[in-house]
């Protein structure tokens, strides 16, 4: 358990080996190796694997493969939370150091004469880019899943005298305590405190908004002073396209006018990853969970649609059992908890819109308007978390309107809310802008439409949120859960990330290095509470985004193509005569076969003369 506080999370053991007296066994949640002695048969000691003091209690190795050396001497774990390997004398049962290697190390070996230790990292190099000028499109297409490889490192191991300098590099690689050190000294009078606890921050209010499934260039790509390449943007100014059966075409369309507005009125980055390579693992970043190795092995299971046996040919993949779900589940739960915990423990006051509560093995179509899934399996879900959710709001489901989430957002605000007492923290998801079919019965007879929706949703929160008493001290950060149905000629990873606020700079794009981590770092710096986890203690603050000289004015929606979108027909299904056959015929949602189908279309559109 995390010192001084209850345990929520389990230990998630994942791999073991053992010598003559000892079974040594990883533990993801808990960051330690088990030391059971055979004799005893019992746990005789758990072997912390913190790379440094400075990180106190927080958590985030996610400790996996395990290997011995042949003399048994030293015991090799990949640590895949921050890609290094940890060194370990067995006979002292002490951590000697930490070796850096790929992204994500989760299996090892020792070569048989000792000398050489060879690493199997899951995520490689990453996925660099999926699009744009530059972009060589290969035979595994522009799908983030297909271009996420592995690597294999192969290195000598060094002297336990070299083991201090690579230690260092691992250290140097994860954190940067020096930066975070000169930002204490110099920040002075920011919206943004520099650490929890050192002065009060004038924003009061947090509105944490998650969308789906966007890149950057998607989006933003047109914006001038963005790092943004204008061909990719296929959501942004001025574009054409045709619905799924070329039978019908809007030419200069603005498809997110909303989004492009309060990007030149208020702050957004060019320079923002999301973590996540899919939505099952975005929606464990989204609340501050990190996803162990039961979550990533998993996902790539779900998402693999078909793997090779070992003999070459096609073979059923085995689906993880949560899919693509927007919650966590006990197997993965971190050992400090979510958000959810985390504000609770530290007693902040928070309500959720959506957030963490779709969960795997439910059914959902459009008629289940006021929460969006309906559960088939009773799995338990963080006691804060269920006593501060919206009974009334739709969770994801793509033939539930976003204007009709906004609406019930409005309504329920102004009954909770109207005349006082709103929470310091309030979730919101607006989840339309993940697309689906076309279903022009329902409104939305092209893909953009979803996103005209998503848009329009986005435009009347901030319009109604701006023209409340608590604007004057209140942030609204939007972004993504994943990119994974998106195209990006910087990384496929890149992603939308939005700082709304009287206190945001004006017309800026921050060209800061950003992550989930730095959401929740600035929401803890604000809240003046503790970071939870590695991840948020790592990554670089929002302040870049922030200003001093607040400006309350509040922000005017702007309508969308009524072309493109129709807010009235799309709300019109909830009319009891309304015939849901086409909405009940739509598509599966969040596949991964229906992604990939999108982006071989996009590509072969592409590579048309």
């Amino acid at each position: 358990m995390v010192e001084d506080i209850p345990a929520v999370g389990g230990a998630s053991p994942n791999s073991l080996v053992a010598t003559e007296d000892y079974v040594f066994v990883s533990n993801g949640n808990n960051d330690c190796v088990s030391v059971i002695d055979v004799q005893q048969d019992t746990v005789v000691q758990n072997i912390r694997l913190q790379p440094d003091e400075r990180l106190g209690n927080l958590r985030g190795i996610i400790p996996f493969g395990l290997a011995l050396s042949p003399d048994q001497q030293r015991l090799y774990v990949a640590e895949a939370g921050i890609n290094a390997v940890g060194v370990i004398d067995v006979a002292s049962q002490e951590v000697l150091g930490h070796l850096p290697v790929g992204w994500f190390p989760s299996k090892l070996a020792v070569s048989p004469d000792g000398r050489q230790l060879i690493v199997a990292n899951a995520k490689g190099y990453g996925s660099g880019p999926n699009g744009g000028s530059t972009f060589n499109l290969g035979e595994e297409g522009s799908y983030i899943g297909a271009l996420m490889k592995g690597s294999i490192t192969v290195l000598d191991i060094p002297s336990d005298e070299q083991l201090v300098e690579t230690t260092r590099q691992v250290m140097e690689n994860n954190f940067d305590f020096q930066q975070a050190s000169a930002i204490a000294r110099e920040r002075q009078d920011h919206p943004i405190p520099a650490y929890p606890g050192e002065k009060e921050s004038p924003i009061k209010h947090i509105i944490f908004v998650s969308k789906e499934n966007r890149t950057y260039d998607e989006v933003f790509g047109q914006l001038e002073g963005g790092r943004g390449e204008a061909a990719l943007a296929r959501y942004g100014r001025n574009r054409t396209f045709s619905n799924e059966a070329s039978t019908r075409t809007i030419e200069g369309a603005t498809v997110m006018p909303n989004h492009l507005a309060l990007a030149e009125r208020f702050a957004i980055s060019d320079n923002f990853y999301v973590d996540a390579d899919h939505s099952a693992d975005g929606h464990r970043w989204l609340v501050n969970t990190y996803p162990n190795e039961w979550v990533e092995t998993h996902v790539a299971a779900a998402y693999g649609g078909k793997r090779r046996s070992v003999a070459g040919s096609e073979a059923p993949g085995n689906y993880g059992i949560v899919g693509s779900s927007g919650a966590i589940y006990p197997e993965d739960y971190n050992e400090a908890g979510s958000i959810w915990d985390h504000m609770d423990r530290n007693d902040i006051d928070f309500y959720n819109f959506g957030f963490g509560v779709e969960l795997a093995n439910s059914y959902a179509d459009s008629t289940l308007k006021y929460f969006g899934v309906r559960p088939l399996i009773n799995y338990p879900i963080p006691g804060p978390l269920y006593d501060r959710t919206s009974r009334a709001y739709a969770t994801y489901n793509m033939g539930i309107p976003d204007q009709f989430r906004a609406d019930t957002f409005i309504e329920e605000f102004e009954e909770k809310w109207g005349e006082g007492g709103l929470p310091s923290v309030l979730t919101i998801i607006l989840p339309n802008d993940h697309g689906a079919g076309d279903r022009p019965n329902a409104g939305y007879p092209f893909r953009e439409s979803y996103m005209a929706d998503n848009d329009l949703a986005l435009g009347r929160l901030v319009e109604f949120l701006s023209n409340t008493p608590y604007w004057k001290n209140m942030v609204i950060v939007v972004t993504e859960d994943d990119s994974q149905d998106g195209v990006d000629h910087v990384d496929a990873h890149r992603s939308l990330l939005m700082v709304i606020s009287p206190y945001a700079k004006k017309n800026y794009i921050g060209h800061q290095h950003y992550s989930f981590g730095s959401i929740f770092k600035t929401f803890w710096h604000i809240l003046g509470i503790p970071y939870l986890n590695h991840y948020d203690f790592g990554a670089t603050d929002l302040a870049d985004l922030f200003t001093t000289e607040p400006d309350t004015l509040a922000y005017k929606a702007l309508p969308v193509n009524p072309l493109v979108f129709d807010p009235q027909q799309a709300l019109d299904p909830f009319d009891e005569q309304f015939d849901w056959k086409a909405v009940l015929e739509s598509p599966q949602l969040d596949d991964p076969t229906d992604f990939q189908a999108a982006a071989d279309a996009r590509d072969q559109k592409k590579s048309r003369p």
